[in-house]
């Protein structure tokens, strides 16, 4: 018997290579831990799932590697509700995307126990979560992409905490309720050396962005617009930092309170869209060929300073 076992798993082998089936297409049932893990996730979300197994190929949306560990989870508009649990999610040790947007989770982003060393790419927008979690972001030191837009926070993430994310690419929270001073440390390229996006629009955000902001950074989007702060806006010199941000493609600087001399960025030979409307600016545009300039609502533009 067991000399017919392995001569049937030799032949299996043998067909996936010659066919040029990848291992990861091979169903392998998934570990005990991911299984439960799975399991406990999908009942605190209300999740409704097919079988006991996430690795079976019943689960929409789950994919597994070739030794049945969970390698990414992306299910969205599925209604899903309640509290993703950090001890759950930390389980999935092979994790590296975690899609949960558009459903109406609630409470407290999911702190993870221990540090996460595969978890990459996190979405949890549109959903109706309150608070990030001390510690949060020091979990996960792989993190590369994060959207968060579109949720209830009211505070700002902990500086301390967020650094530990050397590899950060992308941070997106707009419309999320963040309230609270312009978080300057994402300009330093020293901190975050591979960011090219930051996505901070429609908040409650004030304060001032700091002289060199970006400077010599690989952000290529920047979006900080449309604060819904009542009293106070998010303000600064835009001569004193547009122009060092040598790679910018886009920058959405709308509704704010930017005020004095107008950048010149005729050699920012990257920037396809500028919309800096709505502020109180002044001087002559100067820019390349080619982009794409708002500045509706700066009565002293085109006149001197």
């Amino acid at each position: 018997m067991a000399y017919h076992q392995m001569w049937t798993m030799r032949v299996l082998v043998m067909a996936i290579v010659l066919i040029g089936v990848p291992w990861g297409a091979v169903c392998v049932p998934a570990g005990r831990g991911d299984a439960e893990a799975m399991q406990a996730i999908a009942k605190s979300i209300g999740w409704a799932v097919p079988s006991s197994d996430p690795c079976d190929g019943t689960w929409t949306g789950v994919s597994c590697n070739e030794i049945g560990r969970v390698t990414s989870i992306v299910v969205t508009h599925a209604g899903l509700h309640g509290v993703l649990n950090g001890s759950d999610v930390g389980k999935l040790t092979f994790l590296s995307d975690l899609d949960l947007s558009f459903n109406a989770l609630i409470g407290h982003l999911p702190l993870l126990p221990t540090p996460h060393q595969h978890l990459r790419s996190i979405d949890l927008s549109s959903n109706s979560l309150t608070r990030i979690p001390d510690g949060f972001f020091a979990a996960l030191p792989a993190l590369e992409v994060i959207a968060l837009d579109n949720n209830d926070m009211l505070v700002l993430w902990d500086q301390r905490d967020l650094v530990t994310c050397s590899a950060l690419r992308s941070f997106s929270a707009n419309n999320a309720s963040v309230y609270d001073n312009f978080p300057n440390f994402f300009g330093d390229v020293a901190l975050f050396p591979a960011l090219e996006r930051l996505s901070l629009a429609r908040n409650r955000m004030s304060g001032a962005v700091g002289t060199g902001f970006g400077a010599n950074s690989d952000i290529r989007y920047l979006d900080v617009g449309g604060q819904r702060n009542d009293r106070d806006k998010i303000t600064g010199r835009l001569d004193l930092f547009i122009p060092g941000m040598v790679n910018l493609v886009e920058a959405h600087l709308d509704h704010s309170g930017f005020f004095g001399p107008l950048p010149d960025v005729t050699k920012l030979v990257n920037l396809r869209v500028f919309d800096a409307s709505y502020n109180d600016l002044c001087g002559h545009p100067k820019f390349a060929p080619g982009t794409a300039v708002s500045l509706d609502g700066n009565p002293n533009v085109g006149f001197a300073c």
